[in-house]
């Protein structure tokens, strides 16, 4: 089939899937496994891996990408960032969240597009998104068409069509979430993740947020009067 369905198990692009539910017999679905995604995420796509004939999952290794390029934030201190460790010895190593989506998640979506055949991608991306590419339906990138059916849909929609055909929503929604279960290390997104990190286990919490108040005080040095 010449048309693949990125998966992320998050509301949108779950939409997308139920929107599509007369082909999923050769629908390729493709989900990318970070490394870092919940024990309660893999469960959640073992179902859906049982219900789709073409689930493709992809294998990226967010946590050697971390641990070699540093924490994934909203706001990058200069003196966190490779060249300033090198010039001024200090750390930990930070990088921009859009890196670290990208060479996690991103590129390898893409080449398993490529992989497949495919040469168009349904995307669950809407246009009231705080954080969304620049594309739009129809878009061509690197000669793939992005196709995004819901893009003029609100999130009201989503859940109400989501309701309407009886999905089962990933884990994470009914606790307050606003998003699908990427990475649990994730500290960036923070206008969405704020209730992800409160609802992890205790010991990983407790080392998100000792990361955030690291982050945040590389913040704030980058940006006194004093220059730090």
């Amino acid at each position: 089939m010449d048309t693949a369905l990125l998966f992320s198990g998050g509301k949108d692009s779950l939409a997308c899937l139920y929107l599509y539910r007369d082909i999923w017999d050769r629908l390729p679905v493709i989900w990318v496994n970070t490394g870092a995604v919940y024990p309660e995420m893999v469960e959640y796509m073992e179902g859906w891996k049982k219900k789709l004939p073409h689930f493709i999952e992809v294998k990226s290794d967010q946590p050697s990408h971390i641990q070699k390029h540093g924490w994934p934030v909203d706001v990058l201190p200069i003196r966190n960032t490779p060249l300033g460790v090198s010039l001024y010895g200090e750390g930990p190593l930070m990088q921009p969240y859009l890196t670290c989506c990208a060479e996690n998640i991103w590129f390898p979506l893409h080449k398993a597009i490529l992989d497949s055949g495919a040469t168009r991608a349904i995307k669950g991306q809407r246009g009231s998104d705080e954080h969304k590419s620049t594309a739009k339906d129809g878009t061509v990138i690197y000669g793939v068409t992005y196709l995004m059916p819901i893009y003029d849909w609100s999130e009201a929609d989503v859940f109400r069509f989501l309701r309407e055909v009886g999905a089962e929503l990933a884990p994470g929604y009914k606790a307050g979430e606003k998003t699908g279960r990427d990475c649990w290390d994730c500290t960036a997104y923070l206008s969405d993740n704020r209730q992800r990190i409160e609802n992890l286990p205790e010991d990983k919490k407790l080392e998100i947020k000792r990361r955030l108040g690291i982050i945040d005080q590389a913040v704030r040095a980058q940006w006194s009067p004093s220059g730090g």
